[in-house]
Parts: structure tokens; C-alpha cells; sequence
């Protein structure tokens, strides 16, 4: 006999009952309230409908015999919306309905006889949770699995790191709604003083802390983690998930180490522990994509990015332009090559060493970086010179861009030992014209034609540059629009 005094704690399902007995209805309903459940009513299909349309429901007790709609006839229409609800049906003439047949033609968990007394109801109500449970996680997995799914490609495209991190941190709020979160790593530092140690190399045998590189929430902007925030559980947990490769749970937060094969190369930190067993599966299934993705990253910037200045390599820059002419060739659009060269770089270098020599290149390269936008190509050519490619830009508006780097250049120095030491350029432009119709319209050239008016396109920047130079340097020279080499030659 149930135990009518019996108050259980507060659970988080909802169910529906739907039943035209009022009686019925009031005694159902205390009975499922005092197993801790909130229970919603319903007198009728129609009224059944409307709410399941607007309310989360877990479990739908549907009686079998109602005015209007019968059970049947509720659930034919539920399941052309939500296949996933769990739906117990409930008659006192169970003997006109076959229980098993009834089960598989309807799609339902449960089909309970009211005279078999409340026991056997709760019963049916337990089975049916259990089963909403397991839709419930089916459901979560599925959804979390697309999400990573469609993730994916968007990490693994050619992207800068920088860019990388970011978006993988947007990810994983995106995945789970966690309002702070930050991806970190410890700092590697390699013998090699040519090569830039980069983020998120996994070697720890250094005492670097952990450092942020993209944040969302109350890390947002942080250049790190400070002491006090590595106190306690972060601390231990950064060093047990890089250790074990597996996530850490705490209190307030988790920490999932990204890997490649058998190396950790870095760790997200959430400020939310993940308990469920799925969460953290779907999280190390992400992290695991996410980690592969930074290691492709640092492996294209090594090969692609000139560690001094952080602008691309000429060798890069050569190909990815050669590309860039071959769509203006398709689409017909203008492109902008401009050609900077440092000034008194030597007087810096014979004066103050070359060390302060590298200072302004790096000088240069970061404004570099900051002026180009995405689509565009920035790259250092050879000692002081650097190259800039601005696709589907006519000469108004990449001399825009040369006037914008030009100001800035005006206050741009660096502090060599108590000195100022300032960091100028001059600027030559060239532009490729609009692809002609008869070009356009010919069979596709072959890579050779592209590289020969790259070069040509180069020349002429070249030459612009050294009338920039003669000129007074500091400033802009156009060499005007080129055009596009005959194909006969």
C-alpha cells in the first residue's frame, strides 16, 4: 500500500497528467507531488496539446477514454511534432486493448490499468523517467556530437593561431554556456634563439605558469593567470590534467587538457564543474579536435611566419599572391601590391647595434599586422623590406592604406637604452587593372602567365618605391595601374 505521507525530495521532472475525472486527476496529482515530481493537468487532448506546444514535459499520463480526443488520437498527433516525449497510457478497460499491440503501434513506454491500484501506476511512472532519462542523454549526445561536428571544420581551416584560439574558445561557451572560460598553456622556451618559442608548445619541463592567449567572461583581457587564481584547485588541476592528459573536476571548475597523440600541449579551463559523465565526454572529444587544430596551426605559422616580425615569409606571401592574381583573373577585380621600405634602418643598426636593429622591425611588423585587414596578405620580402597584397583593392583605396600606415609610422619609435629611437618608411604602389574581357573569356592560363605578371606587378611597386625613396622618403609613390601581359608572350 502506498505510503500517503511519504515526501520525497525535489526532483526535476515534469509530468503531464491528462484525465476528464477531476477526482481522479486531484488524487493522481498529490501522489506524484509527494514523490517530488511537478505535475501539470489537463482535462482534455486539446488541452494536453496546448501546453506540451508551449511547456517541457519529461512524462505524459494520458487516460485512454476522454471526451473529445481519445488517448489515441493525442498521442497520433504528438508524435508528428515530438517523437522523443515518454507517454504512459492509462484505462480502466484495459482487457478492449491489447497492452503489447498497443505499445508498438503507438510509439509508447507504458499502458497501466487504473484498477491495478497506485503502486503499479508509480511503477509505470518510474519506468517511464528512466526511459526519459535515457532520451534525455541520447538527445544531449546527438546535439553535442553535431555541434562538434559542425565545429570542426571552421578549426581546421588555415587560419592565424591567434584566430584559432579564439574561435575555440567561443566554441566551447557556445557548447556548454559557460559564461568564463580561457584557453591556456605554459610557455615554451627553445634553445634555438632563430626560432620564436610559440603558444601552446607542450613541454613542461619549465616554471612558466600557464598562460591565457583567448578568454571570454571575467578573463576576458588577461595577459595570464595571477598567483592567486593559481592558488588551490587551478593550480593541482592544471598540473594533474597535463599530467594525466585527462579532465579535472573540482568544486567551481574543470580542467581539460588538450592533447596531441601522447602529449599535452595545453588546457581549457571552465570556471563550472562538468559532473556528468556525457558533458566531459563531449568535452575531450572537442578539446581532442581543438588540440590537433592548434598543433596544425603552429606547424602552418612555423612554416609561413617570420619569427621576428610576425608578418608571413616572402616565399609564402610569392604564392598566396600568385593565387589572389589568378582570382582577379577569374572575377575580374582590381589588386594592390605595395612595397615598404624601412628608413634608417642602417643608421639604427650602425649606431646602436643590431639588436635595436630588430626592434624596429618588429616595430614594423606589428603595424604592419594592425593595418592590413582579413584578406589581405602582409609578409617581409628580404632585410627592411616588406610587402603588402590588398585583393579587390583599386589604387583610392590601397593608397588609403599606405596613408594610414604612413601616420602611424609618424609616432612610432622604440626605447633603446634611455634613447628614442624612431621608425619611418616609404611606400611604393602598384595595381594590377581590372581583368580584360578578352582575357577573361580565354581558355584558363596556365600558372606561368600568373607568376610573370606577379613579377611584373613587383617590378613596378619596386620602381615606385625607389622614386619614393629618391623623393624625399616618408612618403607614397604610385606606379599607376598595370596592365594585364599579353598571352602571346
Amino acid at each position: 500500500m502506498v505510503r500517503k505521507t511519504r515526501h520525497a525530495t525535489r526532483t526535476d521532472w515534469v509530468i503531464l497528467l491528462t484525465d476528464d475525472d477531476q477526482t481522479y486527476l486531484d488524487a493522481i496529482r498529490k501522489l506524484l507531488e509527494r514523490e517530488g515530481h511537478r505535475v501539470l493537468t489537463a482535462r482534455d487532448g486539446e488541452e494536453a496539446l496546448a501546453l506540451l506546444a508551449s511547456v517541457h514535459v519529461d512524462l505524459l499520463l494520458l487516460d485512454f477514454y476522454m471526451h473529445g480526443m481519445t488517448g489515441e488520437e493525442v498521442v497520433g498527433e504528438l508524435r508528428k511534432t515530438n517523437p522523443m516525449l515518454q507517454v504512459i497510457l492509462q484505462t480502466g478497460y484495459a482487457s478492449e486493448q491489447p497492452p503489447r499491440a498497443l505499445l508498438r503501434r503507438l510509439d509508447i513506454q507504458g499502458y497501466h490499468d487504473k484498477s491495478e491500484g497506485p503502486d503499479k501506476l508509480l511503477m509505470w511512472v518510474d519506468v517511464g523517467l528512466k526511459a526519459a532519462h535515457s532520451a534525455r542523454l541520447l538527445h544531449k549526445s546527438r546535439v553535442g556530437l553535431r555541434y562538434i561536428l559542425d565545429a570542426t571544420p571552421g578549426l581546421h581551416r588555415l587560419q592565424p593561431l591567434e584566430n584559432l584560439l579564439q574561435n575555440i574558445i567561443f566554441q566551447v561557451t557556445g557548447l556548454f554556456g559557460v559564461a568564463n572560460s580561457c584557453v591556456a598553456s605554459r610557455e615554451h622556451h627553445t634553445d634555438d634563439p632563430g626560432v620564436a618559442p610559440s603558444c601552446f608548445l607542450a613541454v613542461f619541463e619549465d616554471d612558466a605558469g600557464p598562460t591565457v592567449h583567448a578568454a571570454t567572461g571575467r578573463y576576458a583581457g588577461a595577459g595570464g593567470l595571477n598567483e592567486q587564481e593559481l592558488d588551490g584547485l587551478l593550480a593541482r588541476a592544471l598540473d594533474q590534467a597535463t599530467r594525466s592528459r585527462r579532465p579535472q573536476v573540482g568544486t567551481d571548475a574543470t580542467v581539460v587538457p588538450l592533447c596531441v597523440a601522447d602529449q599535452a600541449i595545453g588546457v581549457i579551463y571552465l570556471d563550472k564543474p562538468i559532473v556528468d559523465n556525457q558533458d566531459l565526454e563531449l568535452v575531450s572529444v572537442f578539446a581532442n579536435q581543438a588540440a590537433v587544430a592548434i598543433r596544425n596551426a603552429q606547424l602552418f605559422k612555423m612554416a609561413t611566419v617570420d619569427p621576428l616580425t610576425g608578418v608571413h615569409l616572402r616565399r609564402f606571401v610569392e604564392q598566396w599572391t600568385i593565387v589572389e592574381i589568378r582570382k582577379a583573373c577569374r572575377h575580374g577585380g582590381p589588386l594592390t601590391l605595395l612595397m615598404v621600405d624601412m628608413d634608417g634602418l642602417k643608421r639604427i643598426n650602425d649606431d646602436s647595434g643590431h639588436l635595436a636593429g630588430d626592434q624596429a622591425l618588429v616595430a614594423m611588423g606589428r603595424l604592419l599586422r594592425a593595418i592590413v585587414r582579413e584578406g589581405d596578405m602582409a609578409g617581409r620580402y628580404g632585410g627592411d623590406e616588406f610587402i603588402v597584397v590588398l585583393p579587390n583593392t583599386g589604387e583610392i583605396g590601397a593608397a588609403q592604406v599606405a596613408a594610414r600606415l604612413l601616420d602611424l609610422l609618424q609616432d612610432t619609435g622604440i626605447e633603446w637604452q634611455g634613447r628614442s629611437l624612431p621608425v619611418r618608411g616609404s611606400v611604393g604602389m602598384a595595381t594590377l587593372l581590372p581583368v580584360p574581357e578578352t582575357l577573361r573569356s580565354a581558355s584558363a592560363p596556365p600558372r606561368q602567365y600568373f607568376e610573370r605578371v606577379y613579377d611584373a606587378l613587383l617590378a613596378a611597386a619596386d620602381r615606385a618605391l625607389y622614386e619614393a625613396k629618391r623623393g624625399g622618403r616618408g612618403r607614397l609613390h604610385a606606379a599607376g595601374e598595370c596592365p594585364w601581359l599579353d598571352l602571346s608572350h
